[in-house]
């Protein structure tokens, strides 16, 4: 490669990146390996940064997976000269791949992959943090890449998504150099005098992408020609019709979706009718939304998540998934999460119901003020974000209502010791008798009844005295009253016959 040639890969860069709207940031964070790609990769970004075509800041970021006993530390330390060279900042992190692999039950390259994206996020987040400018992070693959992931995808029976990998721009990730192949990157690190590493491991037939790039495809180029020829002009018509169906889908996809409390889950019924090819972007775009990629969901995990969605269960329901993460289904809703993350949700979703939900054992007496109505006794209710108020109220025509509001009759208290609690704290087997009900109903018959998420019917909130529920918030209560309607009822049926007019105004509120 000739000098004024090196000018030439500058410009198919620019032109490219430009087009597809790569470089619309603040900062660049190369993934450097100290391989050629990279290295090639961090070269040219500063040549278009010192031309001024682009106004980016370049950082860099090394990832050491100490796969290969020093060969690893010889790369980190390269990286480390070439980087103090061109006046780039680098990070520099450690990974223990081969712990990370057995832990997880996946190979160490797949490990290497999933923990590398996670470090590109955290390091990009942490930069967006700090600057207030918005980061991206470079990419080296290039067009020989893009030849063998297609190939290597349609032989594991991938579809569109599959064979149009990888893309110049996903998320946060933009890879510039998919405009050029493998060898006039190494051409213009050798026109430069630029040194760079070389993984000996590449050269070999071991794993699947080197048999493709080094027995396969020469044998193809024997009869065909350079296969990254058709194969990238494959890979823009089928971009183009992926990009069509992928606006379908969003579509789809955003009229079925919500957020439940900041959550995103789907609609069961939505997305059920649907054809499989909306479908199944669908629960691909929640997978992405919920962890941030699409890292080895694969399609058993796919179809494990459509017979989901199809069946009927009469609770909750949970399927194992990739990095032990969980796909969650609860009547109308479909979500995934981490195992803290679901229950986090099924927190959520009985919230949302009307009850309140503490993360613990809850049980908590309560005590009347001692100074009448001109007094307030407030009590933090345990292992919740709720205050519990109790107030005598002696003039009920100026009464004030809400939803986790209660008032009971002051007598019930003289009768015996009145606590909030939830069943996790509680090991009296309970019963209900709703207001105006001929019969009561014990406690878990009633929550299942209810459709309450299993995983949270221990710490659902609600006040008793011995073994009768008096007011279940979000349900219904026993005595007294809760609106306007209720207090009705209540002199009606002549309840309040024999008792003194004052009642207990018991509140439940969140701090």
């Amino acid at each position: 490669m000739k000098k004024e040639e090196t000018a030439e890969i500058l410009d198919r860069v620019l032109e490219f990146s430009r087009s597809k709207g790569l470089f619309d940031c603040g900062i660049i964070v190369v993934g450097l390996s100290g391989g050629p790609d990279s290295v090639a990769l961090l070269h040219i970004l500063k040549g278009l940064r010192n031309c001024f075509d682009i106004d980016c800041d370049i950082y860099a970021l090394h990832c050491n997976h100490h796969l290969r006993p020093g060969v690893c530390d010889d790369e980190a330390e390269l990286v480390k000269e070439l980087c103090k060279e061109n006046n780039v900042e680098l990070k520099v992190l450690d990974f223990d791949c081969k712990d990370f692999s057995q832990k997880n039950h996946i190979s160490e390259e797949t490990a290497g992959r999933v923990l590398r994206y996670e470090a590109f996020e955290q390091y990009a987040k942490a930069l967006e943090n700090a600057t207030g400018k918005t980061v991206r992070v470079a990419i080296a693959h290039h067009k020989d890449d893009v030849a063998e992931t297609m190939m290597m995808n349609l032989f594991r029976g991938s579809g569109l998504e599959g064979l149009v990998n990888p893309k110049p721009l996903a998320g946060r990730i933009i890879r510039p150099l998919l405009c050029l192949k493998k060898s006039e990157l190494v051409d213009y690190l050798d026109t430069l005098g630029v040194s760079y590493a070389i993984d000996q491991t590449n050269l070999t037939t071991m794993g699947t992408r080197n048999t493709w790039r080094n027995d396969i495809f020469p044998k193809i180029s024997e009869s065909y020609g350079d296969p990254t020829v058709p194969l990238t002009r494959t890979y823009k018509l089928l971009s183009d019709d992926l990009d069509y169906i992928t606006s379908q889908a969003l579509e789809s996809y955003s009229a079925n979706r919500r957020l439940l409390s900041g959550y995103p889950v789907l609609s069961v019924s939505g997305i059920s009718g649907l054809h499989n090819a909306m479908k199944s972007r669908a629960v691909r775009a929640l997978w992405q939304e919920t962890f941030g990629d699409l890292i080895d969901f694969e399609e058993s995990n796919l179809n494990d998540c459509f017979d989901l969605i199809g069946s009927a269960p009469s609770g909750e329901a949970f399927l194992d998934m990739p990095f032990g993460r969980k796909a969650y289904r609860h009547g109308d809703v479909f979500a995934f999460g981490t195992q803290d993350g679901i229950r986090s949700l099924a927190v959520k979703i009985a919230e949302e119901m009307g009850f309140i939900v503490a993360d613990g054992p809850a049980e908590l007496e309560i005590t009347l003020p001692e100074g009448g109505n001109k007094d307030e006794n407030n009590a933090k209710i345990p292992h919740s974000l709720y205050i519990l108020k109790t107030r005598i109220i002696e003039n009920t025509r100026e009464l004030e209502y809400n939803n986790f509001s209660w008032f009971c009759p002051i007598e019930v208290f003289s009768e015996g010791r009145v606590t909030a609690g939830n069943p996790g704290g509680i090991d009296t087997p309970l019963r209900m008798k709703r207001a105006g009900s001929s019969g009561s109903k014990e406690l878990n018959r009633l929550l299942t009844d209810l459709k309450i998420p299993e995983s949270v019917r221990s710490q659902i909130i609600f006040i008793r005295k011995d073994g009768e529920i008096l007011w279940l918030p979000g349900f219904g209560h026993g005595t007294g009253f809760t609106n306007a309607v209720s207090y009705e009822k209540y002199t009606a049926a002549g309840q309040s016959e024999g008792k003194s007019g004052t009642f207990v105004r018991i509140a439940i509120e969140r701090q």
